[in-house]
């Protein structure tokens, strides 16, 4: 009968030691690695604030959004958007958003994938390709205004009948002295749904030469000549884009931002905080098609 052998624990000892040694020097080699690779290789920080920091502004126009660079990782890259909802009175706080972007190219917006609310309502009555100008709808606007004290601030968006090249919408800056700021974005595609498509909705493309600054300076204007400088940016910007870009999470998609781009009308804007009087100016332009109002509030910083 042939007696087993005692275990060399000192053998098994130094052997689990070992292992344990080569798995901590591989996890501190993956730590310095990780913190060390952003200083020395571009690790896509700025693209995926160019490319999905705009995508999610253009999508959501109903949050007033900053963001910021979280530092890359070997396995993920995170850009954050802090966000406050577009009301016409003052903040009442806002939310972070992650942007996450993995080795894959996948990417990962949870909340981002379109507004809500009053606003996203408003947005949603533009039409691609409406009738003309409708007296009812017209009427409804002049009716729902007249019957709110003329000096509330608001948030709406500005429906055209039809839709206006840049040019044509210089020129109507012009007659209402329209300065284009901040305040005023654009709608270069109204939303889009087809059950039978794919992907069976899309959301308005809506555009403001802000929400592609990702610097802490201040974008400069052109007021009247504003829809030019606006259009010529939009179209930079969807001249980053490549096929690899997963807009999916934002609800867009590249060819139907590159149409808008390359069609170059505006279907509406999307004004930010205009006093009630200054809309009503708007109905009587045969441009306007109707005026739909999204927050109205009292301005109580005014004198």
């Amino acid at each position: 009968m042939t007696n087993a052998r005692e275990p060399d624990w000192a053998y098994v000892g130094r052997s689990l030691l070992k292992v344990l040694a080569v798995t901590a020097a591989l996890w501190l080699a993956l730590v310095v690695a990780d913190r060390a690779l952003p200083l020395f290789v571009e690790t896509g920080d700025e693209r995926i604030a160019q490319v999905y920091g705009t995508a999610a502004r253009v999508a959501n126009p109903d949050e007033r959004m900053h963001g910021y660079l979280d530092r890359g990782s070997l396995l993920t890259t995170t850009y954050t958007l802090w966000g406050e909802p577009r009301g016409a009175g003052p903040g009442e706080g806002g939310t972070d958003y992650e942007i996450v972007e993995d080795v894959f190219g996948t990417v990962r917006a949870p909340l981002l994938d379109g507004p809500s609310g009053s606003l996203a309502d408003a947005i949603a009555s533009v039409e691609a390709d409406p009738d003309g100008v409708s007296g009812t709808a017209a009427e409804t606007s002049r009716d729902i205004i007249d019957g709110l004290p003329r000096t509330l601030d608001a948030v709406a968006v500005v429906d055209f009948a039809d839709s206006v090249t840049a040019g044509q919408l210089v020129a109507f800056n012009r007659r209402h002295k329209i300065c284009g700021g901040e305040d005023v974005s654009y709608i270069y595609s109204p939303s889009y749904f087809d059950d039978s498509g794919d992907p069976p909705s899309l959301n308005a493309v809506v555009w403001n030469r802000d929400m592609a600054n990702h610097s802490w300076e201040a974008t400069t204007y052109q007021c009247e000549t504003e829809p030019e400088a606006a259009l010529a940016a939009y179209r930079e910007w969807v001249g980053i884009l490549d096929e690899d870009d997963d807009l999916h999470e934002f609800g867009l998609a590249r060819g139907w931002l590159a149409m808008a781009a390359e069609e170059g009308a505006v279907y509406g804007l999307v004004v930010d905080r205009w006093k009630l009087a200054d809309l009503r100016e708007l109905l009587d332009d045969p441009v306007v098609e109707a005026v739909h109002l999204a927050d109205v509030a009292f301005d109580l910083g005014a004198e």
